[in-house]
């Protein structure tokens, strides 16, 4: 069983998060002052240990189909890149939960929600697989929750808008086995459970709460990691139907969603009021753009999808480092604060997609793509550089002030 990529998946980050909480509560035990240091540095130590064998051991699995109960489990390339991709992610932000702890419970719900991705993505049909979603949903709104004692509303808006998009993921599966029932519907349902799920336009009102409730060592993963798992269930559905993606009225609707978006969440952005203002308006800027890539076909499609997430991971992890570092106020050396701002001004120039900078690779990806003219639509690429823009110019107005 362990020489089986979909059995470790399945398994592997239940196991671990029962491990990680077990190891914490055995910490919690300790004496005195030491018992919560000691169970932030164990669930610390504890889960980057069980990331890093997660992705030892997945990557040695050989066998790539699993047979579940008259179901098949298939992991595709696309699919291992991903999983080793976020188990590195994920080893990378538990290993920073030693010097910022996140609290007690963000390390096992967030491994754990990998197991729900996981099944999404790689269940067949692809409607079982929507099944998946508000479980994982559910565990990184857990994880969100993990340390705060406050208002839960952005953590459940998320979950709600998550769980309305089920519907519109069984209707386009039932519209698939009977295309008599409605021409060309399933695709234009699964457009709008697309737009709901990665926070497009007029869905996006969980984006920015979620950015702002969310840890700042959680949101490469909600919005990076995660996301791109999202991304690979809805390209392998849209790869079974390539039609899909050639229809007008999918085009259309997802096109206006990503770009109205994009276009928002630069306005916000040049607007912003503060840093955190600033990085949520920027992370719906990423969002739109990342819903641009559904338009791309293909292989095409799924490396420009995995370029923008990739580089928005990095460039959260780069933010939130930063944010953390300067929060230690007046603790900080006199080199310490123009790093940890360098770190924080590089991550949002990464979110906006400047050259030399992670996110600069898929954005050239996209933009490239669609000024090829292939899509009818050379437009977007000048719409979604004044999006840009207004990023840019939110970015330099906050550094002028100060995050």
């Amino acid at each position: 069983m362990f020489d089986s990529g979909p059995f470790l998946l399945l398994v592997g980050p239940l196991v671990g998060a029962v491990v990680v909480g077990l190891a914490a509560a055995l910490a919690g035990l300790l004496p005195g002052t030491a018992r919560q240091l000691g169970a932030a540095r164990v669930t610390a130590v504890t889960g980057t240990v069980a990331a890093v064998v997660l992705w030892l051991l997945l990557t040695a699995a050989t066998q790539d189909t699993w047979l579940v109960y008259g179901r098949s489990l298939n992991l595709t390339d696309a699919g291992r890149t991903t999983f080793q991709g976020m188990f590195l992610l994920l080893a990378a932000l538990y290993l920073l939960t030693w010097v910022w702890p996140a609290g007690r419970d963000f390390v096992p719900t967030s491994l754990a929600a990998v197991a729900p991705l996981a099944a999404m993505v790689m269940i067949r049909p692809f409607t079982l697989g929507a099944l998946f979603l508000p479980l994982a949903v559910a565990l990184l709104v857990m994880a969100m929750q993990s340390g705060r004692h406050g208002d839960a509303a952005a953590g459940w808006r998320y979950l709600v808008m998550t769980v309305l998009a089920l519907p519109l993921f069984l209707l386009a599966g039932w519209l698939t086995a009977t295309p008599a029932a409605l021409s060309s519907g399933a695709a234009r349902v699964l457009a709008v459970a697309i737009a709901i799920t990665v926070g497009g336009f007029p869905f996006y009102m969980w984006v920015r709460p979620a950015a702002r409730q969310g840890s700042p060592l959680l949101r490469p993963f909600l919005f990076g990691g995660a996301q791109l798992a999202v991304m690979a269930f809805l390209f392998g559905w849209l790869g079974e139907a390539p039609g899909w993606q050639a229809d007008p009225v999918f085009q259309s609707w997802l096109r206006w969603s990503g770009l109205l978006t994009a276009l928002l969440g630069g306005l916000l952005a040049a607007m912003a009021a503060d840093g955190e203002e600033l990085l949520s308006s920027l992370l719906l800027l990423d969002m739109g753009v990342g819903l641009l890539a559904l338009l791309l076909p293909g292989t095409v499609g799924w490396q420009t999808a995995a370029a923008i997430h990739a580089g928005r991971s990095v460039g959260l992890l780069l933010v939130g480092v930063g944010w953390l570092w300067l929060s230690g106020g007046d603790k900080l050396g006199r080199w310490q604060r123009p790093l940890a701002m360098g770190l924080w001004v590089y991550g949002c120039l990464s979110l906006v997609g400047l050259p030399l900078t992670p996110g600069f690779n898929g954005r050239w990806a996209l933009l490239s793509a669609l000024g090829s003219g292939e899509l009818g639509a050379v437009w977007l690429p000048l719409w979604l550089l004044a999006a840009m823009a207004g990023g840019l110019w939110g970015v330099w107005r906050t550094v002028g002030r100060g995050p």
